[in-house]
């Protein structure tokens, strides 16, 4: 981070007046936390100073007594957008990613028409460039049948590429181990990571049918079909294969410690370990309990797990072995989530997280469980190392793009679905009080998201691709 120390020397660097200066702040980033003005010009970051910036700004923003971090970057993100638009669409989803501290978002390809050809890519893009409010990108679905389509699908545009073994559409699941050795192989090759959700079609499929047959309807009996052994036995097979390929693979919603354990002796295995970690902020905040109170609005793929492994997974993440939370936001409409209050197989799986995560997350560090620097590191700069997209995202530094989330850590208040930007109007942590929030969000030196809701409009939000491939 290179700090410039007075104003003589903008008008030396050909700089010349700044559009914006933010001072005052206490600035946060994953290594890094001091005092210090930012001074943006064209959308970059240009300088950070303790100098009184201010002189050579055409606007300047004093945020004093608050902190400063980099946009949220998250690769995880079903916006619904074409095709279930009555949930969630580009628009909306975008402002609650605004209003969240979200400043790139990696749009996922479960659409219709899906994102699993170049016709897909096209379509998704141009929906996001016309109505969007925040930066974003997309991920192309891998399925058995275009796999020798990947080429393509990068040179469209996809910044990586999405895969699973359950709980998608039963001519997309991956089962084949030659399948999985050839995505990695060419994906490595491509230099386009993989994410996977990795569970057991066949025993949750068989656990399903026998709790159907005991008539279980209950909501634990959602929780009971996927039991942790499901998740850890696929990951053991997924990520021995991908260890020997180079692949950049992430493991999706990772819910459980046995898959956290077999993970640690796959990395102590390779000389440059590439696999990572995600969890999910409702396998962090919620369990089987609240899964029994919730019902269809607890109802999620991977389920809630219990209370132990719920502080197994945090001891994990204190540790530094969590690599990034991705949100996956996945709205349903209330009514189609109260089609399983009598009968939970009849429920969507899926919750909202875009307005949420990051102030669950802040409310931890108001408790002093952990530090705004693992925030940052989990939530901003980890997803964008990950994605290719670090340093332009994920970070605040010289040159960086000016994504900036002003955060008060003072204030509290009510989580309520019928407050937040996004389209369904629920959460399952409605009522839940936290400490810490958003005050405003700037994308490429624009304030996006204010006190005044959202201020720009639709199509502000600009098409990313990673100039750089992430290397541990």
């Amino acid at each position: 981070m290179y700090l410039f120390r007075s104003g003589a020397n903008f008008y030396e660097r050909g700089i010349g007046v700044f559009d914006h200066v933010i001072i005052n702040g206490v600035i946060v980033t994953a290594n890094w936390r001091g005092r210090a003005n930012i001074a943006i010009k064209n959308g970059r970051i240009v300088a950070i100073s303790s100098a009184p910036l201010f002189r050579d700004a055409a606007e300047t923003y004093d945020v004093s007594g608050k902190i400063v971090i980099p946009a949220l970057v998250d690769g995880h993100v079903h916006l619904r957008d074409p095709g279930f638009t009555g949930k969630e669409d580009f628009f909306t989803g975008t402002c609650a990613a605004a209003a969240g501290g979200y400043g790139t978002v990696i749009a996922q390809p479960n659409t219709d028409p899906p994102v699993t050809d170049e016709y897909g890519v096209e379509k998704l893009i141009s929906i996001g460039k016309s109505r969007s409010v925040v930066d974003f990108s997309l991920s192309a679905q891998v399925t058995p049948e275009n796999l020798d389509r990947l080429a393509p699908l990068k040179e469209a545009g996809v910044i990586s590429f999405d895969a699973a073994s359950c709980d998608v559409p039963d001519q997309w699941i991956l089962r084949e181990g030659s399948d999985l050795w050839r995505l990695f192989q060419d994906a490595a090759g491509l230099g386009v990571p993989v994410a996977f959700y990795a569970t057991d079609s066949s025993m949750v499929k068989s656990m399903a049918e026998s709790l159907q047959r005991e008539r279980r309807i209950d909501p634990l009996a959602w929780s009971d079909s996927r039991p942790p052994v499901a998740e850890a036995a696929e990951i053991a097979r997924i990520s021995r294969i991908a260890a020997v390929t180079g692949v950049e693979l992430l493991f999706r919603q990772v819910s459980t410690t046995e898959s956290l354990d077999i993970i640690k002796a796959m990395r102590s295995l390779s000389p440059r370990p590439n696999i990572s970690v995600e969890v999910n902020p409702h396998h962090l905040f919620l369990d089987r309990n609240d899964l029994a109170r919730l019902g269809p609005f607890g109802k999620m793929a991977p389920p809630l797990r219990d209370r132990e492994t719920v502080r197994g997974i945090w001891q994990n993440l204190h540790d530094g072995f969590i690599d990034l939370i991705g949100g996956d936001h996945a709205p349903h409409t209330k009514s189609e989530k109260n089609a399983g209050r009598e009968n939970i197989w009849e429920s969507p799986s899926g919750v909202p997280t875009l307005e949420t995560a990051l102030p669950l997350m802040l409310n931890v560090a108001h408790r002093g469980e952990i530090c705004i620097e693992q925030v940052v590191r989990l939530m901003s700069e980890g997803p964008a190392r990950w994605l290719g997209l670090y340093p332009f995202k994920g970070t605040i530094a010289v040159g960086s793009d000016a994504d900036i989330v002003i955060l008060d850590l003072k204030t509290s208040w009510e989580i309520r679905g019928e407050q937040m930007k996004g389209k369904c109007k629920w959460t399952p942590f409605e009522g839940t009080k936290v400490t810490g929030r958003v005050e405003n969000t700037m994308i490429r030196g624009k304030w996006v998201f204010g006190q005044d809701g959202i201020l720009v409009e639709p199509g502000f939000g600009q098409f990313v691709s990673a100039p750089a491939r992430r290397r541990r």
